[in-house]
């Protein structure tokens, strides 16, 4: 997968564990034929030294065993003289008493010189023959057999003709001593010597960065697939290089098992070997980076699991400020109520905002931090209502760890008989996991019967998640319609630093971060336009699977009214009964039906005060309040408005008249144009009748009237303020608000 220099500027692997047996037969029938039968030294090897040198007179021999060798590399390789052979020869009973000779032969081979700053024998294979040392040929293993004898022979420039000589006679002696035939020999010698140096494979060069720190100088063994880690790869360089002429530089990606939690590509950056100060050396898949819409799925599971909602509960969706903080969907609109699906399903802000506000921003990162989030380090004040919508910092390695665990959680509800394995939620981990302690029985005193996420409440989710419905900032998505069955969810940080995609199925989590390490944001950049394409396009190698089993067993049939999506009250109508997280049988029932008393003709509302009794006719009615009705009917068509009271009726005491903005206690900051003078502000209010007159008042000042759209042009200094709103009926609406200056 991938190798780093030692630090003195040699390539050398560990030491090998075995050594395959073309490269033995080499090795020993060129350096010591003998090996096998000698105690350590060879005296055949030393006499005939001897007589060569002497009739030489010169050291054209030395009679070194292979044992004496790896005696004087252990030793750092002294001059040679006399008495240094005299002390490798004591060295090497030693070594033949302590060590098996195929030990012996995997330190020298692991040990010796190969050319260069080469050492070993499997440095040497990746490095001349780009592969393991098991793959290699007879004619390229005695290439490697040859040269720690002479290493200085590889040089790609000089000395080719002696290294093929020395090479070709080592295969001819294996040709002599029948290893192989004369065909096999022929062709051996016509196999080319390497040439340059290749390089060595890089292909999760972060992965390794970040394992060596603490494992430097032995081999690790992950748990990546290599056909599969290069294919990622491939992948995110490519969109890398698309999105580069936006000025978006860096691409991060992982793969996991949802089974076991093993990673099985992990590409913590793209271009690692380009320009650095693209901060393409970073490792994204652990830095943290701003959250974005990436964490909704977890507050919509909490609160489906606490019963606080139901899948299509009806979440408010009007203009929101919560001392000053005034969230927006990213289409800057609104839709007055939206059901609790909808709103993750396309990734609204402002419901979602509402829906943290309602289950408690401490709450919520206790469950965050129960799943696997690491990065919350500052107090629930700090991070406050902006946490689900990018407030907080998270990381790629535990929000995928985290939505494996939700599936891992749900994939095991049903082979654990109902129960739950609280080891079923842990991060991902780099290395092959030996599954030595599964959990066998039911009655395993590891499980549990309750969880902090039910499986309904996780199933609920991934069905929201798979839901081909995208908000309108990923007019895209609909490119994705064909794919294969996936919970996705995407997120985009504020200014447009940070776009994420992460998806699950039952088997596999991918996680996909895009965007500037410097956090430089870019025009355009979002969830689904820069990181769902890539998300996808990695799901695409992934062998397809089977979608999540429904937990029957955690759920329960419950009449829900089909307008509100909460549990149908008496009067709700139309009703369906469907399938609610067991817990939702604690929700309210529908708030919004009513028993309204209508005229024969169905025009007007009347009561008592103005229509005898057996005239009047009763029907159930869906109403929203005012404020939400104002933008729900502008995309709900078949919603019908209460009708209006027939003149000469007692006004009943309802709420008629509404204010959207501001809202009460909020704090509001005078608004500054381009000329750095202060603007006004525009305040809302909305009217069940259509014919309302609205009076405005501010304190005790006259502000004007309104009628139809009730829009309001003010200028308001600062300081705390009464609003005060009447109707042509003498219905009043009154908040306090404050004002201040960001100057």
């Amino acid at each position: 997968m991938g190798t780093r220099i030692a630090t003195d500027g040699q390539w050398r692997f560990p030491a090998a564990e075995a050594l395959p047996n073309k490269f033995i037969t080499c090795l020993t029938t060129y350096e010591d034929k003998r090996f096998f039968y000698h105690p350590g030294i060879d005296p055949v090897a030393i006499i005939r030294a001897v007589r060569l040198n002497s009739k030489a007179n010169k050291v054209v021999s030395g009679g070194s065993t292979i044992t004496m060798q790896l005696a004087r590399i252990a030793r750092g390789n002294p001059n040679r003289s006399v008495y240094e052979k005299l002390v490798e020869i004591c060295w090497a009973f030693y070594l033949e008493s302590v060590y098996s000779k195929k030990e012996i032969l995997n330190l020298y081979a692991s040990h010796a010189p190969f050319g260069g700053n080469v050492v070993g024998v499997e440095t040497a294979a990746w490095r001349y023959f780009g592969r393991d040392v098991s793959d290699l040929s007879w004619a390229e293993s005695a290439t490697l057999a040859v040269l720690p004898n002479s290493p200085a022979l590889i040089h790609p420039g000089r000395n080719r003709e002696q290294l093929k000589k020395k090479r070709d006679r080592l295969l001819l002696l294996l040709r002599d001593r029948g290893t192989f035939d004369e065909m096999e020999y022929e062709l051996a010698c016509l196999e080319p010597l390497p040439e340059a140096p290749v390089s060595l494979p890089n292909e999760a060069p972060h992965l390794l960065e970040r394992l060596a720190v603490k494992a430097r100088g032995t081999k690790i063994h992950t748990s990546v697939r290599h056909r599969l880690q290069k294919q990622t790869r491939e992948i995110v360089e490519r969109y890398a290089k698309q999105y580069s002429s936006n000025h978006i530089y860096n691409l991060a990606a992982i793969v996991g098992d949802v089974e076991t939690g093993e990673v099985l590509a992990y590409v913590g950056n793209a271009s690692y070997n380009s320009d650095d100060r693209k901060g393409n050396s970073v490792d994204i898949i652990t830095s943290s980076r701003s959250t974005g819409s990436i964490l909704k799925p977890f507050l919509y599971a909490g609160m489906l699991h606490d019963g606080m909602i139901l899948p299509s509960t009806l979440i408010s969706d009007v203009p929101l400020n919560i001392n000053g903080f005034m969230p927006q969907n990213y289409n800057k609109t609104f839709y007055g109520a939206v059901p609790a699906h909808r709103a993750i399903e396309r990734s609204l802000n402002v419901p979602l905002v509402r829906m943290l506000s309602r289950y408690n921003t401490g709450r919520f990162m206790t469950l965050l931090k129960q799943w696997g989030m690491t990065t919350l380090r500052f107090s629930e004040e700090h991070y406050g209502a902006a946490l689900i919508l990018g407030g907080a910092e998270g990381t790629l390695w535990d929000l995928s760890g985290m939505y494996a665990s939700m599936a891992r959680t749900l994939v095991h509800y049903r082979a654990y008989n109902g129960r739950y394995n609280p080891g079923d939620i842990h991060p991902l981990t780099p290395f092959p996991t030996t599954g030595d302690d599964p959990v066998a029985s039911i009655i395993d005193k590891r499980l549990r019967d309750k969880s902090s996420l039910s499986v309904a409440s996780i199933w609920f989710t991934f069905e929201a998640m798979s839901a081909l419905n995208r908000p309108e900032e990923e007019a895209d998505w609909q490119q994705f319609e064909s794919m294969k069955q996936i919970a996705w969810k995407t997120g985009t940080s504020y200014g447009g630093r940070d776009a994420w995609a992460i998806g699950v199925t039952p088997r596999y989590v991918v996680g996909v971060w895009v965007g500037n390490a410097s956090g430089e944001g870019r025009p355009g950049l979002t969830g689904v336009g820069n990181a769902a394409p890539v998300l996808f396009d990695i799901f695409s190698l992934l062998p397809e699977s089977h979608w999540f089993d429904i937990p029957y067993d955690e759920l329960e049939r419950t009449a829900v009214c089909r307008s509100s999506g909460h549990k149908a009250a008496s009067v709700c109508e139309p009703v369906d009964t469907i399938y609610i997280p067991r817990s939702g049988l604690n929700s309210s029932l529908c708030p919004y039906h009513q028993l309204v008393h209508l005229s024969q003709d169905g025009q007007f509302r009347v009561n008592s005060s103005c229509e005898s009794i057996d005239r009047i006719i009763t029907r159930p009615w869906f109403v929203l309040p005012p404020s939400q009705a104002y933008y729900y009917r502008n995309y709900h068509i078949d919603y019908i408005p209460l009708p209006p009271i027939k003149p000469g009726c007692e006004q009943e005491p309802s709420r008629q008249l509404d204010i959207i903005y501001p809202e009460h206690h909020s704090t509001l900051y005078l608004p500054k144009g381009f000329s750095g003078e202060y603007e006004k502000f525009v305040f809302k209010a909305a009217h069940t009748r259509p014919e309302a007159a609205i009076y405005w008042h501010v304190d005790d000042d006259y502000l004007g009237e309104t009628m139809e759209n009730h829009q309001i042009v003010c200028q308001i200094s600062a300081g705390k303020h009464l609003l005060t709103l009447i109707d042509s009926w003498g219905n009043q609406r009154k908040i306090l608000f404050e004002v201040k200056s960001r100057d």
